[in-house]
């Protein structure tokens, strides 16, 4: 993205994935991994930076909803992705956004009892996600797909583990 005379800017993402023992929760896995930032991301970013970002709903204003959605498809993550290859839709979960310098994460923890019985290979931000008339978020499918990560190796969610994701997105 070009701002100004021979000045860029560039978006990296990376996620943060720790997997803790359910009971204790102590930490039994910890990864890092890079993913790939989707054109429809950079618009989402650029519009953020241009006007509110958000809708106007029963006199007031909020910001767009999102969600983190997991998925079991395979394939090579591009920035010309609009959707996860296999998402499955009951891993759908809204977390926090914090901000610090010229990183924005997001996160989202799913507990014991969510998302269980898949491996998962995969996963997305659903951002720019409106509201209906009620102020009630509409679905992920409803968003646009910001980022695409491979999870690999994959991982597989049951009971026994709580799952912490951390989606960072460094602008430089």
């Amino acid at each position: 993205m070009r701002i100004g005379r021979g000045l860029s800017l560039s978006v990296k993402g990376e996620a943060l994935i720790i997997v803790r023992r359910a009971d204790t929760e102590e930490i039994i896995e910890r990864r890092r991994l890079r993913n790939v930032i989707t054109t429809n991301g950079l618009n989402v970013f650029a519009q953020a930076l241009a006007s509110p970002f958000g809708v106007s709903i029963a006199g007031g204003f909020r910001r767009y909803y999102w969600y983190l959605v997991l998925g079991t498809g395979s394939g090579t993550p591009s920035s010309s992705d609009t959707d996860l290859f296999t998402a499955v839709a009951i891993s759908a979960k809204n977390g926090s956004i914090t901000q610090s310098g010229n990183q924005v994460t997001y996160y989202v923890r799913y507990l014991p009892e969510e998302a269980n019985g898949y491996t998962y290979t995969e996963a997305g931000i659903y951002d720019k996600v409106g509201f209906d008339a009620n102020g009630n978020p509409l679905p992920y499918t409803n968003g646009v797909l910001i980022n695409h990560l491979l999870i690999s190796p994959s991982l597989s969610k049951d009971s026994t583990k709580l799952v912490d994701f951390y989606m960072t997105f460094t602008f430089s």
